[in-house]
């Protein structure tokens, strides 16, 4: 079943996995996120990246938009000079449209529940993570409200809910934690259509350690945030990006962008601040109590799976039905050639 947030029987055991998991695997890249403290503090890329990596990223960089991002010289990514052109806020804008807010439909009398974020990467498929929809069955008690947002004078905008259709695509990923899963439409017109889609692009080169990211998703539950500019990438392995970046329960299925809102990972989980006992702590630095909302605990970091190990995933993945397989292709294609 879907971990609700809140959830205080299942959803438990499955989120103390997911951060001990993380925990470990930060863990085991702290040299990185020592290196890279260390560039960041000293202004050098080199010093947390390697000289093909910095190249690779230089190149992408100058097909992206020739150049304009202003980075020709890149140790102005980690320069103290956090502007950025105007295009960031409307490219931002544009990625932000095809976030949604899953939930658990009505059933039984039972209200609608948040439990995640989720991304369009097709006009009609949703990409999320395994332990927020894990099973077919649970998609078909879920789905998607995309348009939750406030409205520039803090009015709350209209909104379209969206069920799922599993039978017609659904695919998930334990170990890296995804879940794609096909959106039933609206009077004949596709999710995307509407709201537009994230594509997946497979290349590397796209962020480099040290680098801000961008986080768009629903914290809480509550309505579409933007986490930027406080957000750093520190580590990455084979299959998992890890940053500093303010996240709370909900967020789970988000999109991690670059300033280039190119998505480069898939939000899965956070790691709690915690005392010499493994106490979680709270913003103030005391013993985090339930009492106080998960808003009040303290993170240290994040992580997500890497885009371009689940593009891999999905081109080896072979769905049993012939419409879910081109509604897969179709989501690779969307990033094939960026």
């Amino acid at each position: 079943m879907p971990v609700t947030l809140g959830d205080s029987d299942g959803g438990d055991e499955i989120v103390d996995r997911l951060q001990a998991d993380i925990l470990r695997r930060w863990r085991e890249t702290a040299d990185q996120v020592a290196q890279t403290a260390a560039a960041i503090r000293e202004r050098r890329l080199s010093l947390a990246n390697t000289d093909d990596a910095i190249a690779e990223r230089r190149e992408r960089l100058r097909r992206r938009d020739g150049g304009r991002s202003g980075l020709a010289d890149l140790e102005g990514l980690i320069d103290q000079d956090d502007s950025v052109w105007l295009s960031f806020l409307s490219r931002g804008l544009t990625a932000a449209r095809s976030v949604g807010r899953v939930i658990t439909r009505r059933a039984n009398g039972n209200p609608e529940r948040p439990v995640g974020s989720g991304v369009l990467i097709a006009p009609a498929l949703l990409l999320t993570n395994n332990h927020v929809i894990e099973t077919a069955e649970d998609a078909a008690g879920t789905g998607v409200e995309l348009g939750y947002d406030y409205a520039d004078d803090g009015s709350e905008l209209p909104y379209d809910t969206y069920g799922f259709e599993p039978d017609r695509c659904f695919w998930t990923d334990e170990e890296l934690d995804f879940t794609v899963v096909a959106i039933a439409g609206i009077d004949g017109t596709s999710p995307g259509e509407k709201y537009g889609v994230v594509p997946l692009i497979e290349p590397t080169g796209k962020a480099l350690k040290a680098e801000a990211l961008n986080v768009i998703h629903h914290p809480g539950g509550d309505r579409k945030r933007l986490s930027i500019r406080e957000n750093r990438l520190m580590a990455a392995d084979e299959l998992w990006l890890r940053y500093t970046s303010d996240t709370r329960p909900g967020s789970s299925g988000a999109p991690v962008f670059n300033d280039q809102w190119e998505m480069v990972a898939l939000h899965h989980g956070g790691l709690p601040m915690r005392d010499a006992e493994g106490t979680a702590l709270s913003g103030t630095g005391q013993p985090w109590t339930r009492d106080m909302g998960e808003e009040a605990k303290a993170y240290v970091a994040n992580e997500g799976a890497r885009v371009s190990r689940i593009v891999r995933r999905l081109r080896e993945a072979q769905p049993g039905q012939q419409q879910a397989k081109e509604l897969i292709d179709q989501a690779l294609q969307a990033g094939a050639h960026q």
